[in-house]
């Protein structure tokens, strides 16, 4: 549903949209970056026919693109603290169970961004995440057993679209789209859908769920 959605963005600002470009190393002098391919072999169609981009590529292995302004985020990592404990996995994140979110060895909880979840880092992920761990952790207290297995990958991510325009991508561990209910109160029907009232919702409602609910630990 957000895709098909998101393609049509895609089109109508004329952006070139490379899926499978993992960045390598930039050549800052030159201003050229360079990226690896990490697609399956029949899905390698790297330079279109009009290489608008000035694409090279050189071999197999080193595709070099020209940039005039470069805006790259860094791969995501948990704390030194965390990626080097006994407690991470070996790609150094909590190695918690992903519906408890338990550590698989110890009496440990983990949550959001250290979490070893197969799912979006988001704020959005710790809101339905926090409620799950308060309430394992004060069955162990109570002398009963964490038993609340209901964590099912819930993220969400705000994609702002436009000025005035936004679509919001809710999904589980499974990719399935699970827009929030409570989005109908907004009369906002289809959240796939780019609309104003969830532009609205990033500008002035999540700032204030966040700020005045989330982090002083009300349920939202």
């Amino acid at each position: 549903e957000i895709r098909e959605t998101l393609n049509k963005v895609i089109d109508r600002y004329g952006i070139h949209f490379k899926p499978f470009y993992a960045p390598k190393e930039i050549d800052i002098e030159n201003r050229i970056v360079h990226f690896s391919h990490t697609a399956p072999e029949e899905n390698r169609c790297v330079i279109n026919e009009d290489n608008e981009l000035g694409e090279k590529m050189i071999g197999d292995v080193d595709i070099q693109v020209p940039f005039d302004m470069l805006h790259i985020a860094p791969p995501q990592a948990a704390p030194k603290f965390v990626r080097e404990s006994v407690l991470a996995n070996e790609a150094g994140w909590l190695d918690v169970d992903q519906a408890t979110l338990r550590h698989k060895s110890s009496n440990v909880f983990g949550l959001g961004d250290v979490a070893a979840l197969p799912t979006a880092k988001t704020g959005a992920a710790v809101r339905k995440q926090v409620p799950i761990v308060v309430d394992n952790i004060m069955s162990l207290i109570g002398g009963k057993i964490a038993e609340n297995h209901s964590y099912n990958g819930y993220s969400s991510c705000p994609l702002v679209t436009g000025y005035g325009k936004m679509t919001l991508a809710e999904f589980d561990y499974n990719n399935n789209f699970i827009p929030d209910p409570k989005l109908k109160r907004m009369l906002v029907f289809n959240s796939a859908k780019e609309h104003w009232r969830l532009w609205m919702l990033k500008k002035y409602g999540l700032p204030y769920l966040y700020w005045n609910k989330m982090m002083k630990g009300k349920n939202v």
